[in-house]
Parts: C-alpha cells; sequence; structure tokens
C-alpha cells in the first residue's frame, strides 16, 4: 500500500520549521530548543538620525516640533530616561511633525526602538 504524502502548502510570509510532521501516523522527534534575542536596537544611532532631519527639514516644521525633538534627546541622554515622558514627548513630536513626510518616519523608528528596549 502506498503512503500518501499529505504536503505543506504556503503562500507567502516566512516559515521557520525546526521539526515538523503532517498526516496520519506521522512523527517528529525535536532536538534542542534555541532562543534567539532579538537584535540590538541602536536608539543612540537613530535619536542622531532624527536630530538630523529636524534640523534639515526645520523651515517645514512648526516651532513646537523643533522645541519637543530638543526635549526628547534631552530625556533619552539622561541617565535614567522616563519612560512615560519619553513616549509622551514622541506621541506630540510625531504629531506635529505628521505633515513632514521624512521627519514623521524618522520619529516612527525612535517610537519603534523605544518600545522594543
Amino acid at each position: 500500500m502506498a503512503e500518501i504524502n499529505y504536503g505543506i502548502q504556503q503562500s507567502g510570509g516566512t516559515s521557520q520549521v525546526g521539526n515538523q510532521a503532517v498526516g496520519p501516523g506521522a512523527s517528529a522527534t525535536g532536538g534542542s530548543l534555541h532562543a534567539t534575542a532579538p537584535p540590538a536596537v541602536d536608539v543612540a544611532g537613530l535619536l542622531r538620525q532624527l536630530t538630523e532631519v529636524v534640523d534639515r527639514h526645520r523651515g517645514a516644521l512648526p516651532e513646537p516640533a523643533v522645541t519637543v525633538a530638543a526635549q526628547v534627546r534631552a530625556e533619552l541622554s539622561r541617565p535614567e530616561p522616563r519612560p512615560a515622558r519619553v513616549a509622551e514627548l514622541l506621541r506630540r513630536l510625531a504629531e506635529l511633525a505628521a505633515p513632514v513626510a521624512p521627519v514623521a518616519a524618522a520619529v516612527t523608528e525612535v517610537i519603534r526602538a523605544v518600545q522594543s528596549v
């Protein structure tokens, strides 16, 4: 009697499978389980990029956006930045910088980095 291959169909996305068994009577035996740490996030580098983008587009930004960007930089430079303060400043900067796409994108990157730390 021939065995039936039930196979796996996947469309799009990414799949990383260590051990997998499919179909009636199938089994898989695994080895060790390894967890990988997320890559280190260069918040300081992203903050430098944000500062450069704010400086480059200063003329297109409302003055409060420039002030808030300086406050973000100052807060993140503290030995122990206050997460709630950073989040509030970044939220405010995102609102103020929304019309200036390069600045809005840089703010979004800093927000993602801060949230992942």
